[in-house]
């Protein structure tokens, strides 16, 4: 399901571009008539033709009628078409040249959407999402095993192995996804990856056409508030409140760091129960450990998610601040 503004914007440019076409087109008719004033006439007698086919398509006996205008359709445009070849130019250069000569820039064909209309959707969609899904910097390539260190931790694993091991669950995540499409918990610490692979998954699953929603949880409540409360809420936030329960995959970002209220928790419980309910997977991703998500906040919210999702932990350290040593070098 794409978002309404996505509809709206790849049906503008469609829009637009059909009419460039047809301008275009009565820009070369005009040229082509004031230098070739015969076309101008077939054009004249072609119109013509046409409203007494429409007169004759509706007049009692009118079919053998019909089929003599037809006959002298066909000769005239015969004849065009000789003119045109007989100066070396093109017989649908009268025409108009639309982008898309499958829908001629309408985005719909026989049985649905025009493969244009999709690909504009899929554009559009990742609008939507942060520059850096879009921008290469939160790509399942750029993710570098090499911050993750290879010896053991405290708790007797190899960091790089399983993130290695967590990068290949997200890959076939967003490669497969679809319909049945499970909903994930990342945890761990600040700086672990869990953003950079939320985005990821979310920039390849909106390029394949699905409609994603990305935001982190504090913007989330901030939006039902105003909304709420009719404290000035934008079209966007009301556009975002109607996609939120729908889209394709909704990606929650810093799960238990907003201000936590019986009203936050409320719209965190309603918008999670009701994707999950209805099949629609959710991205999740905090920094909080499993003890403290069962601490900050209530049972009914805890059991939701640690049910409804498949949790993944991330291992290694902050690769921010490794990052930032490296420049100081």
């Amino acid at each position: 399901m794409y978002p309404s503004k996505a509809i709206e914007a790849a049906s503008a440019i469609l829009f637009q571009r059909r009419q460039q076409a047809v301008q275009e087109a009565e820009a070369r008719r005009d040229a082509l008539y004031a230098r070739v004033p015969p076309l101008r006439e077939h054009h004249r007698q072609l119109r013509e033709l046409a409203q007494e086919l429409a007169v004759a398509a509706v007049s009692p006996g009118g079919l053998e009628e019909s089929q003599r205008i037809m006959d002298r359709i066909r000769a005239t445009q015969e004849e065009r078409k000789a003119l045109l070849a007989s100066l070396d130019l093109p017989v649908d250069i009268l025409e108009p040249r639309y982008s898309c000569p499958a829908c001629q820039d309408t985005g719909r064909i026989e049985g649905g959407r025009c493969q244009c209309m999709e690909a504009l959707l899929r554009a559009e969609s990742c609008r939507g999402l942060p520059a850096a899904a879009l921008d290469g910097r939160c790509t399942f390539q750029s993710f570098d095993l090499n911050y993750y260190p290879d010896t053991p931790d405290q708790e007797g694993r190899s960091p790089r192995r399983t993130m290695a091991h967590i990068l290949q669950r997200c890959r076939d995540y967003a490669d497969h996804f679809g319909p049945g499409s499970g909903s994930l918990l990342f945890l761990g610490r600040t700086g672990l990856g869990k953003t950079h692979l939320s985005l990821a998954i979310a920039g390849q699953v909106a390029a394949a056409g699905a409609g994603v929603l990305y935001s982190s949880i504090q913007a989330i409540v901030d939006r039902y508030e105003r909304v709420r409360f009719d404290r000035g809420p934008s079209s966007d936030d009301r556009e975002f409140i109607h996609m939120a329960p729908r889209c394709d995959l909704l990606v929650i970002d810093d799960l238990g760091s907003e201000f936590s209220t019986t009203f936050s928790q409320s719209v965190f419980y309603n918008l999670l129960n009701e994707r999950i309910t209805a099949g629609l997977p959710v991205i999740l991703s905090t920094n909080l450990t499993l003890e403290q998500l069962n601490t900050t906040y209530n049972e009914r919210i805890a059991s939701r998610v640690l049910c409804g999702c498949t949790s993944y932990s991330f291992a290694g350290k902050d690769i921010r601040f490794l990052k930032q040593a490296e420049r100081r070098k």
